[in-house]
């Protein structure tokens, strides 16, 4: 049988009435202290109680997914090299504005050197009242 003649019984789809693959290339990466991840020589943001972590990246034809544990975390559109993509709210509550409600108190001390005591805060204007009585020129 001629090849024209078997390929009329093969009963194939046309392309155009199926959805096309999916692309998808996947990488591990490590989310630095900015809360940023490089891809393709371009930064990302992520929420920033990822910093530190390891996530993958899942890259499409025109975005990157971003998952931490089967849990989708950000989304970006692909960006040029050497540009950075960041999304505010990935940074939410690091930040304490005037407009917004502050936490209780901030803490006194970083809790890595908590055994050595708190730091103790004084009013700069004290050192220039020291610095003139001992004879210094305070401006």
């Amino acid at each position: 049988m001629r090849p024209a003649d078997r390929f009329a019984g093969e009963q194939l789809t046309p392309l155009g009435t199926r959805l096309p693959y999916r692309y998808e290339r996947v990488q591990q990466r490590r989310v630095a202290n900015d809360a940023l991840v490089t891809v393709g020589a371009a930064r990302y943001s992520v929420p920033a109680a990822y910093a530190g972590q390891t996530v993958s990246v899942h890259e499409g034809l025109g975005h990157y997914e971003f998952f931490h544990h089967d849990r989708l975390i950000a989304c970006h559109q692909k960006a040029a090299r050497h540009s950075m993509v960041m999304d505010p709210a990935h940074y939410a509550g690091l930040l304490r504005t005037g407009g917004k409600s502050a936490p209780a108190a901030p803490p006194r001390c970083d809790p890595y050197f908590a055994g050595f005591g708190e730091v103790m805060v004084r009013d700069l204007e004290l050192y220039e009242v020291v610095s003139a009585s001992e004879g210094g020129d305070a401006q």
